[in-house]
């Protein structure tokens, strides 16, 4: 008796769920009859600002299901937890817009798995993401290409390398006689063979997707050197050993032109090394580029070893012949700058070409030292020439960044009327 004796406060949803069917036979007894009357009688009249609820009551019926349901019900609960947990994921890790970007796909999935299995409204799924359903059709639509590395639709994106382009970056690259290469150097045998035509930073970003590995080389901290400004300019010399398997070490030594990077002449010794090993190495290299008969100075860069010494600096001092030449040894007080254009051949050759390989004799090993050096002068591309090998430049060609810009630019329109007309793929524009 006590409770008729004052007027009851409904909570303002009440009524909502009342005319929405959401109250049970329990629930409905407790009301009064006149109260349900009075509610049922409003229940299709006007108010003011209705569509300020309507992004509520449109989704009522799914409230409604959901809480009929209870393993729906449970479902729901653990994907508002599972949706917490991305959210606050995201909130810790920067540049969370890139990292939703990175995964759209599976976040369309499981956008799609979970409308498919509770038949909720694409907005409310999309929420539990934290994504607009505007984001989710966008993503949703774009085509992703399993014939692509990068999974862009080559009709949609044109301006990519093509799929022959691809597949000919692949073959290169996996490809047993160029492991070990440089991508520099694949880059430009790919130009010089028109078998890919379009910038570096776009061939290395390919190589590398499609799995290229460059050989491991040991950290040498960085030494400044210096740059030439024509051929026969500098000279380097240095000596390096190299083990064989029955004939014990071998000593080997390179005269490189820094301007061209071409090796000029080489040579091995199983014995000592001395100055007369080195002095006879240059007369060679002299004679084979009659370089007695240039008007140029030349300038001869060694370190400080006693094989640089003795009848070697005689020979250069007694040098009689046009040219001014001058030996200069280097990180001294003098010359402070080093010799790693030298240096460098070394690494190259143990690293890039035996690739750890040890020869048996001295033969094999010779026989061995013979392909590197053409190799190196006919095969190799160094940065710094543009896609010239460095006996090309020897011969009087001079480097040119903007050799290939004419090829490349004639392959981008190419490819774009290639990519727009694939037909490997199941989409139709």
């Amino acid at each position: 008796m006590i409770e008729n004796l004052y007027k009851r406060n409904y909570h303002p949803l009440i009524p909502l769920f009342y005319t929405k069917g959401l109250l049970s036979k329990q629930q409905l007894d407790k009301i009064p009859k006149r109260t349900l009357q009075h509610w049922k009688k409003n229940k299709n009249k006007h108010y003011d600002f209705d569509h300020w609820v309507l992004p509520f009551t449109n989704d009522i019926e799914d409230i409604k299901k959901t809480i009929e349901r209870q393993q729906l019900k449970k479902a729901i609960r653990l994907m508002i937890r599972v949706s917490d947990g991305y959210h606050q994921i995201l909130k810790t890790v920067g540049k969370n817009k890139q990292l939703q970007k990175q995964n759209a796909s599976y976040v369309v999935n499981s956008i799609d798995s979970i409308i498919n299995l509770t038949k909720i409204k694409t907005q409310r799924a999309c929420k539990f993401y934290g994504v607009s359903s505007d984001w989710y059709y966008r993503e949703k639509r774009k085509i992703n290409c399993s014939l692509n590395i990068f999974n862009k639709c080559f009709k949609k994106h044109p301006n990519q390398l093509s799929f022959e382009e691809t597949n000919a970056i692949e073959q290169l690259i996996k490809d047993p006689k160029h492991f070990g290469k440089t991508k520099v150097t694949l880059y430009y045998h790919a130009l010089r063979n028109e078998l890919v035509s379009c910038g570096k930073s776009t061939f290395s970003k390919y190589a590398k997707a499609l799995g290229y590995r460059k050989s491991k080389k040991t950290k040498i901290p960085p030494r400044k050197g210096l740059r030439a400004t024509r051929v026969f300019e500098w000279l380097h010399v240095d000596i390096t050993l190299v083990p064989t398997l029955e004939d014990g070490m071998q000593k080997v030594a390179f005269v490189k032109d820094n301007f061209s990077k071409a090796i000029l002449h080489y040579a091995s010794v199983s014995k000592k090394a001395d100055s007369k090993f080195i002095t006879k190495l240059f007369k060679e290299a002299f004679e084979k580029y009659d370089l007695c008969n240039t008007n140029k100075p030349i300038n001869i860069l060694t370190d400080g070893g006693s094989e640089n010494k003795g009848h070697f600096t005689t020979w250069v001092n007694h040098f009689n012949a046009p040219p001014v030449v001058s030996k200069i040894t280097a990180r001294t007080n003098d010359f402070p700058l080093s010799n790693s254009m030298a240096e460098s051949t070394h690494s190259i050759y143990k690293t890039e070409f035996l690739k750890g390989q040890i020869s048996r004799t001295v033969k094999n090993h010779l026989d061995s030292l013979e392909r590197f050096v053409q190799y190196y002068n006919f095969e190799r591309h160094p940065a710094d020439l543009y896609g010239l090998y460095p006996m090309e430049v020897i011969n009087g060609k001079l480097p040119d960044k903007d050799y290939f810009k004419n090829q490349i630019a004639e392959a981008k329109a190419n490819r774009v009327i290639t990519n727009k007309a694939f037909n490997k793929c199941a989409f139709i524009g």
